[in-house]
């Protein structure tokens, strides 16, 4: 086996774990949660920018209808700089 095809076991072995992790701990994907969230006011950027996650994230879910999961996505996303 080449080291290239180790490497490719160790991913999917990887990857196969943190599935399991995700299904039996009920851990949310932030990546998944905020994939195809609308897009987020400036007045939501401001109040993240400022540290106000709880106004944040109400004020998104007013403007935007997103459920908490699609709204907690979308705003670590904004976190990161995406």
């Amino acid at each position: 086996m080449s080291e290239l095809d180790n490497l490719q076991a160790r991913v999917q072995e990887l990857e196969r774990r943190v599935d399991l992790l995700f299904t039996n701990t009920g851990a949310i994907d932030m990546e998944e949660a905020g994939r195809d969230a609308p897009e987020a006011s400036p007045e939501v950027q401001q109040l993240l920018q400022q540290g106000k996650l709880k106004k944040a994230a109400r004020l998104y879910m007013k403007e935007t209808g997103a459920d908490m999961f699609t709204t907690m996505g979308a705003l670590e996303k904004l976190r990161e700089g995406g």
